[in-house]
């Protein structure tokens, strides 16, 4: 069920009306994540937010199986939420799927390789080849969570996947994971970074691994 007062729109190619109001979207979102300060420790150079606009308009334009959506709400005129969903409707195609890191200054380099690298790895291990959508993010601001903004971005991408017949694979933090498990996605594994090598003492930051079947194959 839509959600009234709201309206998402697809971004086509060349047309990210956005772009910065997502970036930063993503950073609030990310705030609180407990592996942020060891993967992004800082500092970062004046123009890191322009980069990292520049490096979504750059994906969208090169890769042909991204879709961004936006939630706006149509009081305001405001955007609050995104998602980057990637379509693989091949074999072939989610053979060539690849995660580019773009490592820049204020990045500990070496997290961020074990921890983005091996969330790759074992995506390619747990999916097999098989053709499939793959929910890369899902971003809400803050102030503006818990109504319904998320549930309706998950919802497009989902009847997406279903017209496709496409399982959908997700990583999820620790603080989305129960959002995920109520729009159908189930536990397969939890892939594990051990801060403690990158000064975070003995903790370990936990990643749900989670695949949601179409509905067509759970039914």
């Amino acid at each position: 069920m839509w959600l009234t007062g709201w309206s998402f729109s697809l971004f086509a190619d060349g047309r990210l009306t956005s772009p910065t109001r997502a970036c930063d979207i993503e950073v609030k979102a990310y705030a609180n994540n407990a592996a942020s300060p060891f993967l992004f420790p800082g500092p970062f150079p004046p123009d890191s937010l322009q980069q990292r606009v520049n490096a979504m308009i750059s994906d969208r334009k090169s890769d042909s199986t991204i879709r961004y959506i936006k939630a706006v709400d149509e009081l305001t005129g405001e955007q609050i939420a995104f998602a980057k969903w990637h379509f693989y409707a091949t074999p072939a195609a989610a053979a060539e799927a690849s995660r580019a890191m773009n490592l820049g200054p204020g990045c500990n380099k070496e997290a961020c390789q074990e921890f983005f690298s091996g969330l790759q790895k074992r995506k390619k291990v747990i999916m097999e080849g098989r053709a499939h959508a793959y929910l890369h993010l899902l971003h809400c601001d803050p102030i503006h969570q818990g109504r319904g903004a998320g549930g309706l971005l998950m919802q497009w991408g989902a009847q997406k996947a279903d017209a496709l017949g496409l399982p959908t694979y997700l990583e999820s933090s620790p603080d989305a994971h129960r959002f995920y498990l109520q729009h159908g996605f189930k536990d397969i594994e939890v892939f594990s970074l051990h801060l403690g090598q990158f000064g975070g003492g003995n903790i370990s930051h936990d990643t749900p691994l989670m695949i949601r079947e179409t509905s067509a194959s759970s039914s």
